[in-house]
């Protein structure tokens, strides 16, 4: 038997053709373990933190009164509908109950159901925070018009929503 020391060029060029003709794991395996390397590097840097930037997908106040129909053009609750990363952010506003104010509602589809929605004025103001309730959804108090940043922080991400503006009350 040879020992480490006694191996010769030939015989090194000869296991490093031979580990060539290996066979690669099959692709799923080969994610999994991606997969399994990411989370363990994530837990490693617990103050690490993704900040992602939703993509507004529809808006029922873009769309025309004709596109709809007559029976659904009469609502006033606009719908807005953000996507970022396998999680869709279904945002509400509708007229509140108090005059010139309107309140925003909504709900996260996707893996998380943990975390909190965080709203503040752009011209800068006060900063409300709602926890997401185990569905996923939310309900943020009434606000007057203006231009707003909505936040939804999770366990390992925040998730920014492109700015959203309310109107004056009619």
């Amino acid at each position: 038997m040879k020992t480490r020391t006694e191996l010769t060029d030939a015989d090194i060029d000869r296991s490093l053709r031979a580990s060539r003709g290996l066979i690669d794991a099959p692709e799923h395996v080969i994610h999994r373990a991606l997969a399994l390397y990411s989370r363990q590097r994530a837990a490693e840097q617990p103050g690490l933190l993704r900040r992602l930037a939703a993509v507004l997908t529809f808006d029922s106040g873009a769309a025309s009164p004709l596109a709809f129909g007559m029976r659904s053009s009469g609502g006033a609750v606009r719908q807005l509908l953000f996507s970022v990363e396998g999680r869709d952010v279904d945002l509400r506003i509708a007229p509140a109950a108090q005059a010139q104010s309107f309140s925003l509602s909504g709900q996260i589809l996707g893996p998380d159901s943990l975390g909190i929605v965080v709203m503040e004025p752009e011209a800068g103001g006060e900063r409300r925070e709602v926890a997401l309730s185990e569905l996923g959804e939310f309900q943020l108090p009434p606000v007057t018009a203006g231009i707003y940043k909505l936040t939804l922080e999770l366990a390992d991400m925040a998730i920014d929503l492109p700015l959203v503006r309310i109107p004056q009350a009619a």
